[in-house]
């Protein structure tokens, strides 16, 4: 059977085969008269330099789209198209450089007398027997196309894609560009993204956990983190990165060390650690002017009877402080 299939392909890529054989002769028989050598290379330069200028000017044209302004108000709405065309411009960028030099290339081969149309063929055939190989190049293509379309994250986004975080620097159709938070460079194709976690998609949220002693009040806890939002709220600095009212759920957690409560803020997109930071500081604040104990663990060490180490002493003697040199104490 596997003898039959192969017989098949060889007949029927033959004549493909002997055509560019003959066709290729042919180019090269002409291509070495010096006359048409010369003339072929200003041909070429012309071309070179037409290519350059287009995708100058495509670069040109999609940095002013990504810098004008847009008359938008509502400032998630605003970030919301701007990321967009960011991204799309970036994604132009790519398609036209290919698109623009691939024409170049021909076009050069073209005024060499190279016959494209058994280039091309020959190509196909090569083609046939690579794209066996190339089927994760194709699914990277496929998955990021389909991201691009669904807009399930952009430029200017914090995404965790699997077990990788960061900020996204570049997408293209085959990859994707992160950049942690320690300034590494994480490039993932995007054929193995499977599961896409944006963490500014439109808004954000900061969540603050706050622990206090058992012995505390935790509804006077809950009004003096209400208070303390609400201040945050009036700020004029801080509260232009927030989307609503501060809120307090309540107790999140019974922990071995203390009452765990909750505080959650709605954010703009990428502000949530900002706020978060600026809540713990002034909760830090505000629980010591209160006298509020926020714990902390502790360990009690536990010498059974008679299995005090020599070195503290025997049980329940005092350890005596050292002698100062001097005579002192």
């Amino acid at each position: 059977m596997i003898l039959q299939v192969r017989e098949r392909l060889e007949a029927a890529a033959r004549p493909v085969v002997d055509t560019a054989r003959s066709d290729w002769r042919r180019a090269f028989d002409q291509l070495f008269r010096v006359e048409d050598l010369v003339a072929a290379l200003i041909h070429i330069a012309f071309v070179i330099l037409v290519a350059l200028l287009a995708y100058r000017i495509i670069k040109l044209v999609m940095r002013r789209l990504v810098t004008r302004d847009i008359p938008e108000d509502d400032p998630l709405i605003l970030r919301q198209r701007k990321q967009r065309i960011e991204t799309m411009a970036g994604l132009m960028n790519n398609v036209a450089a290919v698109v623009i030099f691939t024409l170049a290339f021909l076009t050069a081969l073209n005024y060499l007398k190279v016959p494209i149309a058994s280039l091309l063929a020959s190509v196909g055939v090569a083609g046939l027997a690579i794209s066996f190989g190339a089927q994760s190049l194709v699914k990277d293509v496929i998955t990021g196309a389909f991201i691009l379309m669904e807009g399930q994250y952009g430029i200017g986004d914090v995404v965790k894609l699997g077990d990788t975080s960061g900020l996204v620097e570049r997408i293209t159709l085959r990859t994707t560009t992160l950049r942690d938070v320690y300034g590494t460079v994480h490039t993932i194709p995007n054929g193995q993204i499977a599961t896409v976690s944006n963490l500014t998609k439109s808004w954000s949220r900061a969540v603050v956990d706050v622990t206090v002693a058992y012995k505390v009040d935790v509804d006077r806890v809950m009004a003096l983190l209400r208070r303390i939002g609400a201040e945050l709220a009036a700020d004029e600095s801080w509260g232009q990165l927030l989307l609503g009212d501060p809120e307090v759920p309540g107790v999140e957690k019974l922990s071995d060390s203390g009452v765990v409560i909750r505080m959650m803020i709605k954010t703009l997109p990428l502000k949530q650690w900002d706020v978060a930071r600026e809540l713990r500081r002034r909760i830090k604040q505000r629980f010591e002017a209160e006298r509020i104990e926020i714990p902390f663990p502790t360990v009690t060490f536990y010498w059974g009877d008679g299995q005090l180490p020599p070195a503290l002493g025997a049980p329940g003697a005092l350890v005596a402080a050292p002698a100062h040199p001097d005579g002192g104490s």
